[in-house]
């Protein structure tokens, strides 16, 4: 849909990339609220094209905020509008879709309160409070019952009423407190549902389209449910994911939540059996001497630091006088500890930054380090080494007092 308009004003956003606010009163324009976006599209005139990304409701005034490809904005400026239709369409559907999904959980599970939305493109988000368990089994029927009202092709009505005559409506769910203008928007599903919202939506249930519960996450009291209004090509990627998964897992289908249950136990208990012999360990060391100061190094390939960095950790303790390096070659990444033992009076802090040799990035302190490096070989890190406690000792080399 295409209406000419005037630019009524202009505001420089970022004048070097061309980005400005305008206000054009007439557009069709829907400005973002109740967790819906604005509305994008474009302005054009002789010589001038603008893009707008957003619109706002800035001070009582719709405003459109985007940039100029072409020519500059000015006040007075007569400009073709045009909405991207499809994309305020989707958010519609997502809107109304989203009224319908909230208002079966709120009305199915006492105590559950739904107290901010997101509506976007492909997946939208409701954020409810809610102190018992949530799980698939309530929200599978919940994305049922929702279906249901939508195939009913009930009739979405939206109304203005001045704010005091919207307070005696029944019914009526609104955040009062968050609610400033003298005129309420009031979006109704008759026999079902009426919320003060000043988001766009549909005419008719029906429009919304599939509502598909993509997942949920969160702890008690706090979740957050997604969903899409696309489900018929959300149902093809989820059903060829779990295909792929029940051929992979070889189970059927309907032991694969059991089955993967029980992966999660024993990976957990194999976690814990890890952490707990981690510090029994005892690595395989090599005894060097750089500097003068002695340099023990294990080159462990597949192991991973978590596995490694305590027993590694006590090594030093007990060798106050070495430096422990530790290389981990692993296929997904290359890794590296080196702890410097209380006795070692340098800083270490710098020595990645003064050692281009290792291509080393990492952290730490002044006595310890790790990170990732492709040089997983003892003698290239004990020819940094060398050179690095070969330098003359200065305020940037030395372990400072404590």
């Amino acid at each position: 849909m295409a209406n000419e308009s005037i630019i009524e004003s202009v505001a420089p956003l970022d004048e070097k990339k061309r980005r400005f606010a305008l206000t054009v009163p007439g557009t069709s324009f829907h400005p973002s609220g109740g967790g819906q976006p604005g509305d994008s599209g474009a302005l054009s005139a002789e010589g001038f094209q603008f893009i707008v990304d957003d619109t706002e409701v800035r001070d009582g005034r719709v405003i459109l905020s985007g940039r100029a490809t072409k020519g500059i904005p000015l006040p007075g400026m007569a400009v073709r509008a045009v909405v991207d239709e499809d994309r305020h369409r989707l958010f519609s559907r997502m809107h109304t879709g989203e009224h319908i999904l909230s208002r079966v959980l709120e009305s199915d599970h006492e105590g559950l309160h739904v107290h901010k939305v997101a509506v976007a493109a492909e997946e939208s988000a409701i954020f409810v409070t809610f102190a018992g368990e949530m799980d698939w089994t309530m929200l599978l029927e919940a994305e049922r019952r929702a279906n249901e009202i939508v195939a009913e092709r009930r009739p979405v009505v939206t109304e203005v009423f001045p704010k005091g005559e919207a307070e005696k409506l029944s019914g009526l769910k609104a955040n009062w407190a968050r609610i400033e203008a003298d005129a309420i928007r009031v979006v109704r599903i008759p026999d079902f549902d009426v919320i003060a919202c000043s988001g766009s939506h549909v005419l008719s249930t029906d429009e919304v389209g599939d509502l598909f519960v993509t997942g949920y996450k969160g702890t008690a009291p706090e979740w957050e449910v997604k969903f899409t209004v696309e489900g018929k090509a959300a149902k093809g990627e989820y059903s060829a994911v779990a295909r792929r998964l029940v051929r992979r897992i070889g189970c059927p289908l309907g032991q694969v939540e059991d089955v993967f249950a029980r992966l999660q136990e024993e990976n957990g208990a194999l976690t814990k059996a890890i952490e707990r012999m981690a510090p029994l360990l005892s690595l395989p060391w090599d005894e060097l001497t750089i500097s003068g100061y002695p340099l023990h190094v294990a080159v462990l390939p597949g192991f991973t630091k978590d596995l490694i960095a305590a027993s590694a950790k006590r090594w030093s303790d007990e060798h106050p006088q070495a430096i422990v390096l530790v290389l981990l070659p692993r296929e997904e990444r290359d890794e590296f500890l080196l702890y410097a033992g209380k006795d070692v009076d340098r800083n270490f802090s710098t020595f990645l930054r003064e050692s281009p040799t290792l291509e080393a990035r990492g952290g730490g302190r002044s006595d310890w380090l790790n990170g990732q490096s492709p040089k997983m070989t003892a003698e290239v890190w004990r020819d940094a080494l060398s050179i690095f406690l070969g330098r003359e000792r200065s305020g940037s080399s030395e372990k400072p007092e404590t």
